[in-house]
């Protein structure tokens, strides 16, 4: 590709040093370099500092040579650390990435959110203000951290996947109850380890096309690390704060990136674990679903079913929704796909309350005897408690 770099000639030395540098030191560029850096997008920012990577490249930083003279693993990571800085420099996005300027149509996806999760409508209603206010003046759309809190099974999760759809944005899940060290998950891991990578925040950030993508974190209280002074919550206090989350450093990439614009939406079944510090960094929303919405949840959890089959079945009647309305939304997700098994059994394409109590039956069976002590020792009854 071939660009006029006579207006920018500041900008056209600096790549063709860096591309001087690479290959003096004998390794062979899968494309050449862009002798300019590429033109922002529309609503965007830039998300590192060109500069800064150059110089790290100019600079030799880390391990720059041929890949077979690699001794060591700390060599192999370094030389992976060097690759992934080639790699943004031939990106033909350059630093940018895209914003999200609400208009019109964002706003109706957004007010559908309101038929599928009726429970949340606290939360899909604080995001609409927002949304609004920055289409009236022209202005990106910002939000700040916030965490929704209920009991386990109404949909949090759902609900997040269906706002980064309405938001036009990709979106990661990290669940908390998995990290079991201080929070590498989210900083990535120094070229040092052998393991070592970019965290999942800087990865969705340089492989992504937006500066505002969705990060939900699952089950926010439930960090479980190896050393309790090393807990991943910590890591919050920098991206959950939006002037320190504005030069985050992956410890893998090493170059300040601008996370500022992360919509950060957490769930957690209590709050009660979590340090005063990290709550005071989020709006707290507290969900529970009300049985005037259930019917509407129901009905949205039935036909996000039939889509994945091609809708070949018809809506039930409302007596079959009522015959369900005890089960939460987790439950009721696994609920019909079973139900639907059991009505192609009979050959039909119209589910009856047969097939919903088959469902029930293979979703419930068990599961009061797995309440049940196990073992060789026997429950002393109450009436026996006290005695001694």
């Amino acid at each position: 590709m071939i660009i006029d770099t006579s207006d920018h000639p500041r900008a056209a030395a600096l790549y063709n040093q860096a591309h001087r540098i690479i290959t003096r030191a004998g390794v062979k560029l899968e494309v050449e370099p862009l002798s300019l850096p590429p033109a922002p997008m529309p609503d965007s920012i830039e998300i590192y500092d060109v500069d800064l990577l150059m110089r790290r490249l100019g600079h030799n930083d880390g391990f720059v040579g041929d890949p077979a003279e690699i001794s060591s693993d700390e060599d192999a990571a370094q030389a992976r650390q060097i690759r992934l800085w080639r790699r943004m420099v031939q990106d033909v996005r350059g630093p940018w990435r895209k914003l999200v300027m609400p208009d019109a149509a964002l706003i109706e996806r957004l007010h559908g959110l309101d038929a599928i999760s009726p429970h949340f409508a606290e939360v899909t209603a604080w995001i609409l203000r927002a949304a609004r206010l920055a289409m009236v003046t022209g202005t990106p759309l910002r939000l700040d951290p916030c965490v929704v809190v209920g009991p386990p099974g109404i949909g949090k999760t759902y609900y997040a996947g269906r706002l980064a759809e309405a938001l036009g944005v990709p979106h990661e899940f990290i669940a908390m109850n998995l990290m079991t060290d201080r929070g590498s998950t989210f900083t990535g891991l120094t070229p040092v380890w052998k393991a070592s990578g970019a965290g999942k925040v800087a990865k969705l950030l340089l492989d992504r096309d937006h500066a505002a993508p969705l990060v939900v974190i699952d089950e926010l209280e439930k960090a479980s690390p190896i050393n309790p002074n090393e807990t991943p919550v910590q890591v919050l206090h920098s991206l959950l704060e939006r002037e320190n989350a504005a030069h985050f450093v992956d410890e893998f990439v090493d170059i300040p990136l601008r996370a500022d614009h992360i919509f950060w939406f957490a769930t957690a079944n209590s709050l009660d674990p979590l340090p005063v510090s990290i709550v005071d960094r989020l709006i707290v929303f507290t969900v529970e679903p009300k049985s005037a919405d259930m019917l509407a949840i129901q009905r949205s959890i039935f036909h996000q079913a039939n889509l994945r089959l091609g809708q070949s079945f018809a809506e039930p009647g409302e007596e079959l929704f009522q015959a369900t309305n005890g089960h939460n939304p987790r439950l009721l997700s696994r609920l019909w796909d079973i139900a639907m098994g059991f009505a192609c059994d009979q050959n039909r394409r119209d589910l009856v309350l047969a097939d919903i109590r088959g469902a029930e039956q293979v979703l419930l069976a068990g599961k009061e005897g797995a309440r049940k002590p196990i073992g060789f020792i026997r429950p002393t009854p109450k009436r026996d408690e006290g005695r001694e």
